[in-house]
C-alpha cells in the first residue's frame, strides 16, 4: 500500500492542502495516522472520480435576503446627510420597526 502526503495529494487533484484535510475531516477521503503525520492511501485518492469542491457556496455564506425597492430599510438609503441629526436618528426606532414587521410577513 502506497502512502502519499497531505502536500502530495493536494498537487495530484489540484487544490489546496487545507482541501485535502477538510475531505478527511469529512470522512470522503481516508487517512491513516504514521506518528504524528498524516498519510492518504493512493487507492483512496483513486476512488475519487469527481473534482474536489468546496460543500460551501458564496450563496451559503451570504445570510438575509437582497434589499428591493418595496422594503422599508430602501427609504434609508441616501437620507444620512453630514448636516447634523436627520429624519434617522429622530425616527430609527420607527424605521426598524416597519422592517422587522415587513421582514417577518414574508416568511
Amino acid at each position: 500500500m502506497e502512502l502519499l502526503t497531505i502536500q502530495e495529494v493536494a498537487q495530484m487533484m489540484r487544490v489546496s492542502p487545507i482541501t485535502i484535510r477538510r475531505r478527511i475531516k469529512e470522512g470522503d477521503l481516508s487517512a491513516v495516522r504514521v506518528g504524528r503525520r498524516i498519510r492518504v492511501p493512493k487507492n483512496a485518492v483513486d476512488k475519487l472520480p469527481k473534482p474536489i469542491k468546496s460543500k460551501t457556496t458564496r450563496q451559503a455564506l451570504i445570510k438575509g435576503r437582497p434589499l428591493t425597492f418595496d422594503d422599508p430599510l430602501w427609504k434609508l438609503v441616501g437620507i444620512a446627510r453630514s448636516g447634523g441629526p436627520g429624519d434617522v436618528s429622530e425616527n430609527k426606532h420607527k424605521y426598524l420597526a416597519e422592517a422587522y414587521l415587513h421582514y417577518n410577513r414574508k416568511k
